[in-house]
């Protein structure tokens, strides 16, 4: 096992024991007390775009004006295959964030915790019936809300035009009006263009597809297949015959096509490294200076057809914080209408009254409202979230180091999930 991986597996596990000790951070001040100078919130994210940040400043001020306060913001940029990690340890000590973003695949294991604080009286303000009950279903337990999804953003590929015409092959947006794009039809463009042109067809999701990713990267494969890594019922599917065909064909890409960037290789499509990958509204940005063509597709079908994966990402406050009646406010205001619609052309929202207005569809300035409504818009509501469970932090650990096995040309893929599966069946009940 590489020594990194053995690092956070190690620092993950510190994390998970220390979730079950008693939270040391001071308790709640009066929301309204400014008599020490400002309310100090920390907010932890996993963005460091200083644009997102800048908004996120915007809402923390306008808040503040609105419910007549001083509220000094530290953002804290967190690396995303870090995230879960340092923000367990973190809670436990004295410099804890009020306010964090939470992953949707560990949203059960936060909510079961007693860290997240309840919101339905401080949501209560901002129309919360206008929240999409679907998205709002993982975030939610015995009638109670404690996070707010700001996300639910599908998963779509993104192409590099210029490699496609110099393989002379068709583009998927072509493929995809004439019906043919499907997984077959990907792997073949991938191969076409990294013979004809030396660059890889292929970058698995911001590269983190052998690692902090795997899901991302194997879930739309294996569940437009037929598979699926379990369901909410405790069925243990990741080694099925029909996942072990969808697995099996990313590994030929990667070892028998070679057509994909591989593990270690940090080649780059928005650099113009690989022809596709698979990103969210909130990676678009990252094309705004690109000096080659591109273009947007749905994520190829499978035999099941086209099973989108929607990332979906919550905000919540931190139920021990030294502010959290501030912070539960904060909450509830940065998800109200007006802000998300400001947020949807970067985190596709949760409330209906911004995803059915005509505004949506035009609120990314660098995708046209086909591209808006085909690659997102259309995925929002057909989309399914990642797995997730009350035990996942421990799941993703141990689970990790059986799928490390999966990254080599020899692998016996059938063996290695079955491996995952013993994993996922020890919590999984």
């Amino acid at each position: 096992m590489r020594s990194s991986l053995k690092m956070r597996v190690l620092c993950a596990l510190l994390a998970l024991l220390m979730l079950s000790v008693p939270v040391m951070a001071g308790g709640s001040q009066e929301s309204g007390s400014t008599s020490s100078g400002p309310v100090r919130i920390k907010i932890a994210t996993w963005t460091s775009n200083p644009d997102q940040i800048a908004l996120l400043q915007s809402f923390v001020d306008e808040f503040a004006a609105k419910e007549g306060i001083e509220v000094a913001a530290e953002f804290e940029s967190i690396e995303f295959g870090e995230y879960n990690t340092k923000l367990s340890l973190e809670l436990q000590g004295s410099q804890a964030p009020d306010v964090f973003w939470v992953l949707e695949t560990s949203a059960p294991a936060f909510i079961e915790s007693g860290l997240l604080a309840p919101l339905d009286a401080e949501l209560a303000e901002y129309n919360p019936e206008d929240l999409s009950a679907k998205a709002m279903e993982l975030w939610q337990k015995d009638g109670v809300t404690y996070a707010v999804p700001f996300s639910t953003s599908p998963f779509f590929m993104i192409y590099n035009a210029d490699l496609f015409a110099a393989a002379g092959i068709d583009t998927p947006d072509k493929l995809v009006a004439e019906g043919k794009w499907d997984w077959n039809a990907f792997r073949a463009a991938s191969k076409a263009i990294k013979d004809a042109t030396g660059v890889w067809g292929y970058q698995t999701v911001d590269g983190g597809g052998y690692d902090v990713r795997i899901l991302h990267n194997l879930c739309p494969i294996i569940r437009s297949y037929g598979g699926d890594a379990w369901t909410n019922d405790g069925q243990i599917l990741i080694n099925t015959p029909e996942s072990v065909e969808a697995v099996q064909l990313f590994h030929d890409m990667v070892y028998v096509d070679g057509s994909v960037v591989p593990p270690g290789d940090q080649s780059d499509f928005f650099s113009g490294a690989a022809a596709m990958t698979a990103a969210q509204v909130s990676r678009v940005s990252k094309l705004t200076d690109v000096d080659f063509a591109w273009g947007v597709a749905p994520m190829p079908a499978g035999p099941m057809g086209d099973v989108p994966i929607t990332g979906q990402a919550g905000i919540g406050a931190f139920s021990k914080g030294k502010n959290v009646d501030v912070a539960k406010k904060l909450v509830a205001y940065m998800t109200n209408e007006e802000c998300v619609a400001r947020m949807a052309g970067i985190w596709p929202p949760a409330r209906y009254s911004v995803l059915e207005s005509p505004d949506f569809l035009t609120s990314q300035p660098l995708l046209t409202a086909d591209q808006m409504s085909m690659a997102v818009a259309g995925s929002i509501e057909t989309g399914r979230v990642l797995p997730s469970h009350v035990m996942y932090p421990q799941i993703e650990v141990e689970s990790r180091i059986v799928w490390d096995r999966l990254w080599n040309p020899n692998a016996d893929v059938q063996a290695v999930l079955d491996g995952v599966a013993e994993v996922y069946a020890k919590y999984i009940k």
